[in-house]
């Protein structure tokens, strides 16, 4: 994306993104992980939970800990049994309610035993326990347990609904699901109950005669075992509604703990709809070359419809190393050795396709496909358009990514908003977008769309034409993101001063402020996290807004601007060997974050790109800007390392982690 008039001038800021503020919470319970509470705290943060479900009566330690890690101890599981014209509260239980006073957690109790196996008695005493837990601010959720007394979902449902409280609830768990009911589908269940449920546990397991497995068929990491536990979240999301928390259960699964943790946390990401963990690129896919078959000319490569040195808009020179005989485009720029200097055109399939590979050797998720609004006006330029989406979809299918169409409205008159709805119309009745697509983002079960360039100053408001944008996606079934100014919350700086702004906001699902050019060193990216993340961190999830960050690796657009009249300067934002762009990812995983959209993969116009480029480019009158030493995959091999550190693999200090090859 341009850099659209904003001056480096103005002090700028790295966005983060505390993990989307997801629909369903998702915490570890304690039967995965245990330990030093300090430990177990920073761990469990380090991976992305939200926090944990804990056991016993003895909680003060572990409560404190996860907390001073901006987590939460969700409930405590206690196993009890009640006894004819006995009082239940024990010395031991009063204490553990007092400990969890103030502290918005539940008491998860299993009923064993129950005298005469009465519901009038357990109904008497959960009573009982319920009064004095109201006085603390605690909650009661009832959870079956495969050999108790209350052994299923039906028992716990029915029990619930005998004391009919607010602050009496049930939990589903899966394995206890399938070992009582057998693969049976729970859903319809859950659904009739859904107005008492409070949690729901899952975790992997195979699918078959459930009821005669043993548990460690039962109990498998997430990523593990037949039974479709995707589909039963997806379901659990749509049918259900369930927007509550939901945990992990990992009672006798063996092998490293940790590791388990880790490899569940990566499979929760997938299914559940979260951009955590996830670091995303903003792919341009706008190169054109002279006899690449859209009949366009050279497109972003330069201007006038002339590759001369006067017109060359790239700063930076793409690796041309990989590409085939017919993905090469001769200029009339030469190399040192004389020989021919050839670019890429991104109507090409197999360059497309290749840059996808690249996107899975490194680690990148996905792709956030830009869309031109002004562009898909001109039926020639749509044509190549729809033709890089078809490449771009094809891709990430086949190397196990991710996309997002992103359209950017920049340019785009007020009158004219209605191009993007009937473009988005255009690509269904063509097929060339459809929601059954498996590489298809989807955010908490709906297809993202991105929405780029909603309250910039330096353009219409159209905030009428930007709301019904907005709601016409929404009710087409897709979450929404909005691409908005640095200063979007304060409405200062880049953005426009307008209260109707925030209420356009609060629709979408996602909320992307633009960071390029905002600031230009690692010190600015870290004095950001206090003065303006964490506020704007805060306002989103307030609202339930998810916050995606962007990142850039360096600004330079010396030729570009020189084509334009225009003088700038070389190297504006220095790239630092990757310095400046692992700040960025560093202060965002600091302030929370757990993912990251990358300005941009391909961007070579304003020295953005990341994927590999040359440190050789052509000679002569036309200067690219290189970094000697630095390898042409450095910023895709610096994109992955990112990516481990957002996902709790790699700890996030200020060092940039060094190479081994």
């Amino acid at each position: 994306m341009i850099f659209r008039k904003l001056l480096f001038a103005t002090a700028v800021w790295l966005v983060s993104f505390a993990g989307v503020v997801r629909a369903n919470p998702f915490f570890a319970m304690d039967t995965g992980i245990t330990g030093d509470p300090e430990k177990v705290a920073v761990a469990l943060g380090e991976l992305g939970y939200d926090g944990l479900g804990g056991s016993g009566t003895s909680v003060a330690s572990m409560r404190a800990s996860l907390e001073k890690q901006g987590l939460r101890l969700w409930n405590v599981y206690l196993t009890l049994k009640f006894q004819a014209n006995a009082s239940p509260l024990t010395p031991e239980l009063k204490k553990l309610i007092g400990d969890l006073k103030g502290h918005d957690s539940t008491l998860w109790i299993a009923i064993s035993e129950v005298a005469g196996k009465s519901d009038e008695t357990a109904a008497k005493a959960l009573t009982e326990i319920a009064g004095l837990a109201k006085e603390s601010g605690v909650k009661i959720s009832l959870y079956p347990h495969t050999g108790h007394w209350l052994a299923r979902f039906s028992d716990a449902a029915r029990l619930a609904n005998k004391l009919d409280r607010e602050d009496v609830g049930i939990t589903f768990n899966l394995c206890h699901w399938l070992k009582e009911e057998g693969d049976v589908d729970p859903i319809p269940a859950i659904k009739a109950e859904s107005k008492r449920l409070q949690f729901v546990t899952i975790n992997g397991a195979d699918k078959g005669d459930t009821k005669t497995m043993g548990w460690d068929k039962l109990i498998q990491t997430l990523d593990r075992g037949s039974y479709d536990v995707a589909g039963f979240v997806g379901r659990l999301q749509g049918e259900v509604g369930w927007k509550g928390p939901i945990g992990l259960q990992a009672f006798g699964v063996q092998g490293d703990r940790r590791a388990n943790l880790a490899r569940s946390m990566a499979a929760w990401r997938k299914m559940s709809g979260s951009l955590d963990g996830m670091v995303v690129a903003g792919y341009q896919g706008w190169f054109r070359a002279e006899g690449d078959g859209s009949g366009n000319g050279w497109v972003h490569y330069s201007s006038g419809g002339k590759f001369e040195p006067e017109n060359t808009h790239i700063e930076i020179w793409p690796d041309m190393t990989e590409l085939g005989p017919d993905e090469r485009f001769p200029t009339p720029l030469r190399y040192e050795n004389g020989k021919v200097a050839e670019v890429f055109s991104s109507v090409k399939e197999a360059t497309v396709l290749r840059h996808f590979r690249w996107m899975r050797e490194y680690g990148i998720d996905a792709a956030f496909l830009q869309r031109f609004a002004t562009t898909v006006r001109n039926p020639r330029a749509r044509e190549s358009l729809d033709t890089v989406l078809a490449h771009c979809r094809k891709g990430a299918n086949a190397e196990g990514r991710k996309w997002v169409l992103m359209y950017d409205l920049s340019g785009l008159k007020t009158q004219e908003f209605d191009t993007v709805s009937k473009d988005w119309l255009h690509l269904k009745e063509e097929k060339l977008w459809s929601a059954d697509d498996a590489a298809y983002l989807r955010y908490q079960g709906k297809p993202l769309v991105a929405l780029w360039g909603l309250g910039f100053n330096d353009r219409p408001a159209s905030l009428p034409e930007w709301e019904r944008l907005v709601r016409f996606f929404k009710e087409q079934g897709c979450a929404v993101m909005v691409g908005v100014p640095c200063y979007w919350r304060a409405m200062d700086q880049d953005t426009i001063k307008d209260p109707k702004l925030h209420e356009i906001i609060q629709l979408a699902d996602v909320v992307s402020p633009w960071a390029v050019g905002r600031f230009g060193t690692p010190q600015d990216a870290a004095n950001r996290v206090e003065k303006l993340l964490k506020p704007d961190l805060a306002w989103c999830k307030e609202r339930n807004l998810g916050y995606l960050p962007v990142a850039f690796p360096g600004f330079s657009w010396q030729n570009l601007m020189r084509s334009r009249k225009q003088e700038a300067k070389m190297d504006a934002i220095p790239r630092l060997g990757g310095k400046f762009l692992w700040s960025q990812a560093v202060a965002a995983r600091q302030a929370g974050s757990k993912s990251l959209y990358i300005a941009m993969f391909d961007e070579i116009d304003e020295g953005t790109a990341i994927f590999k480029v040359s440190q050789n480019p052509p000679v002569g009158a036309v200067k690219f800007l290189t970094e000697p030493g630095v390898k042409p995959d450095h910023y895709l091999w610096l994109s992955g390392e990112i990516g481990r550190m957002m996902r709790g693999l790699r700890p996030a200090v200020a060092e940039m982690p060094g190479r081994s090859q």
